[in-house]
């Protein structure tokens, strides 16, 4: 049993066309064992961005995703 792990991390859009780029390279031998993504968001609290770009401070600005991929050969 042969096997590799996949790592896409993004920030604000789903990594799902980097994965599917990436498994395509590995052909009809491989299946997908295991898939999880995890994701974190980010705050900032600087008083500047509620003066001067109107955003509450506080507020979610990223969401940073990271989606782990594990495959098998046939």
């Amino acid at each position: 049993m042969k096997q590799k792990v996949i790592v896409v991390s993004s920030r604000n859009l789903t990594p799902e066309e980097e994965i599917e780029k990436k498994l395509a390279k590995y052909g009809d031998d491989w299946f997908i064992v295991s898939a999880k993504t995890s994701l974190a968001l980010s705050t900032m609290f600087w008083e500047q961005d509620v003066y001067h770009h109107g955003i509450a401070s506080g507020q979610h600005k990223h969401v940073y995703y990271v989606t782990t991929v594990i495959i098998e050969k046939k």
